[in-house]
């Protein structure tokens, strides 16, 4: 067997060396599930939902998968060019002009006055089949606890699969047109596995989706005020249940979001599984969907003289004491922009707070959605951050965007206690039904950071 470590992955910043990017070949508009409401739209929606699901249409998968394609163009390119036009586009999905600024690859035939960006050539992998058949997702899948007439699709592995150090762990979803989900990344994960020996790889105990065992109500969404602010979504307790993208890493801790695909149990599973890790609590009340991508997302650690920086979503804001643990470990929080427009493309399976779904190549690089100028501003010109740009638009309709579609298999870097000044254990007490909506909001205390 071979003895070369290939699967090592500590945090969101080390320096990235092998990744993998999702595909839109075959993807489908799913069934509902009772997680969370399949689209990021008005409630009336929803009953036409399933008129719709099925295959998705030949142009919209071409689209995707060229901007998936172009992803790991840039991520293989040694240098390129950023920043090096500035143009106003009509985007046709949502009506609106927006403008772009635009990067490229070294060598193409734009004439521009960008910065040549000289970087490591990153190493890509895309899923594969076991088998020579094309990919397809409109097959129905059943167990004995539900049906499902349609599956998602392959665009976004950070949902559903997460490197913790040496460890490859399978996401044990609570969404229904995912359950399979990492059942096609089997030839891959195989393939890792046989190259590296120091490879361990784990699937909690798969949750049984069952309609009736692990959900408080099928209507729940329908029913649910989204004024409300509380914690409780339609996922209950009875079995483990998170997807990989309701983590966070960062070194020896790893930030664990309560959510409608994240549970308590979930949370449980992972400090038992990794007892050499800090596995910490965080919630969102604004924001009762998936997944912490887009609320909580670390750029750079603190170094000796200058302070971490973590980005928060100002529309998603998390509680005080939650932030404490930043601001007591050198971290400096900033609130990141607004997104660069509210409209979203018909039928998008995320809200437009995607605008802060970045892949941070290391600590001073990062990619983003090219349309987000005002990100593109905060990160460069104010952070001093290598910013490169890339369309992205069209996945907003899949699911995602930048981070979502990658999942990181190999960085540099070791498992590092960035967070030397906590009670740990003090805070693995606290009993974590006992939040409720009187914990204060960091936005509430008008706090600057």
């Amino acid at each position: 067997m071979a003895s070369s470590t290939i699967v090592n992955s500590w945090t969101e910043w080390d320096s990235l060396e092998l990744i993998c990017v999702g595909t839109a070949h075959g993807i489908c508009y799913p069934d509902e599930t009772p997680a969370f409401p399949s689209v990021a739209g008005p409630p009336n929606l929803s009953p036409y939902l399933q008129s719709i699901a099925g295959p998705r249409p030949r142009r919209r998968i071409q689209e995707a998968q060229a901007q998936l394609d172009h992803l790991v163009d840039l991520l293989r390119a040694e240098s390129i060019t950023v920043a090096c036009s500035i143009d106003d586009i009509r985007n046709e999905d949502i009506g609106e002009v927006l403008t772009r600024k635009q990067t490229s690859i070294t060598g193409s035939s734009h004439t521009t006055d960008g910065r040549i960006l000289q970087k490591n050539k990153i190493d890509v992998c895309r899923p594969t089949t076991l088998s020579n058949e094309q990919l397809r997702f409109d097959q129905q899948l059943a167990t004995p606890n539900f049906v499902s007439k349609y599956q998602l699709g392959l665009a976004c592995p950070r949902d559903v699969l997460i490197t913790l150090g040496d460890t490859i762990v399978e996401a044990p979803t609570a969404i229904h047109y995912r359950y399979f989900e990492t059942e096609y990344y089997k030839a891959l994960l195989y393939s890792l596995w046989s190259r590296d020996s120091n490879m361990k790889w784990l699937q909690p105990p798969k949750p049984t989706c069952s309609l009736t065992r692990m959900f408080n109500d099928v209507d729940y969404w329908q029913k649910k005020s989204h004024s409300n602010s509380s914690y409780k979504t339609n996922l209950n307790e009875t079995e483990i249940a998170f997807d990989a993208a309701d983590i966070i890493r960062m070194g020896k801790d790893i930030f664990y979001k309560k959510s409608a695909t994240a549970n308590n149990q979930g949370l449980s599973w992972l400090r038992r599984t990794f007892p050499h890790l800090r596995f910490h609590m965080m919630h969102f009340p604004t924001s009762l969907d998936c997944h912490l991508d887009t609320s909580l997302v670390p750029l750079r650690p603190p170094t000796s003289g200058s302070p971490g920086i973590v980005l928060i979503n100002q529309n998603r804001p998390p509680l005080v004491n939650e932030i404490k643990l930043f601001t007591d470990n050198d971290w400096r929080p900033v609130w990141g922009p607004l997104p660069a427009t509210d409209s979203l493309p018909p039928l998008a399976m995320c809200s437009s707070n995607i605008n802060l779904n970045l892949l941070s190549l290391n600590d001073h690089c990062v990619i983003i959605e090219e349309c987000e100028v005002p990100l593109y501003r905060l990160l460069h010109d104010e952070l001093g951050f290598d910013v490169i740009t890339c369309p992205f638009r069209v996945l907003n309709e899949f699911g995602g965007s930048i981070h979502c579609v990658t999942w990181d298999i190999r960085r540099q870097g070791s498992c590092i206690d960035y967070f030397p000044n906590q009670n740990y254990e003090a805070e693995c007490q606290i009993d974590l039904e006992s939040y409720s909506d009187q914990v204060v909001l960091v936005k509430d205390t008008e706090k600057k950071f």
